[in-house]
């Protein structure tokens, strides 16, 4: 009898130990230091004070094709309510706020070299003279 209440009470304690990994991290579950889930695509934006994934919410830029050659990667940007500035996220650099100046072809964001331009035909986003993102206007709708 005393044999079966030892086995009975291992039993018991090693299902206890097995609630006690539930509590544990689940996979793909990480965030980052704003509490952002990254594994499903979210990252913190500065302008919006959330985490969002750019891809939902931005202005979505293309990569320009350079000598024949397209770059890998595109890049997105969120506006301000006001227009003062613009968010860039990309994978060339960590994102980055953008502020915004006039030129009399129009309105210009700008930080540390990087340039994005609004213009009549669309969006173009250049590294220092570099042009390596641009977004068409989108096409007028049809009467």
């Amino acid at each position: 009898m005393r044999i079966f209440s030892l086995l009975f009470l291992a039993v018991l304690l090693g299902a206890c130990s097995g609630v006690e990994q539930l509590d544990s991290p689940l996979v793909g579950g990480e965030r980052d230091a704003h509490g952002c889930i990254t594994s499903a695509g979210y990252t913190y934006s500065q302008l919006r004070r959330q985490c969002l994934r750019p891809w939902e919410e931005g202005i979505r830029l293309s990569a320009a094709t350079t000598q024949g050659v397209p770059l890998a990667s595109g890049a997105y940007v969120l506006l301000s309510d006001d227009g003062t500035q613009a968010e860039l996220f990309w994978a060339l650099g960590p994102a980055m706020v953008l502020e915004r100046a006039f030129t009399a072809q129009g309105p210009y964001w700008q930080k540390d070299g990087v340039r994005l331009e609004r213009q009549p035909q669309g969006w173009k986003l250049y590294k220092g003279e570099r042009l390596l993102f641009q977004a068409d206007n989108p096409p007028a709708e049809a009467n």
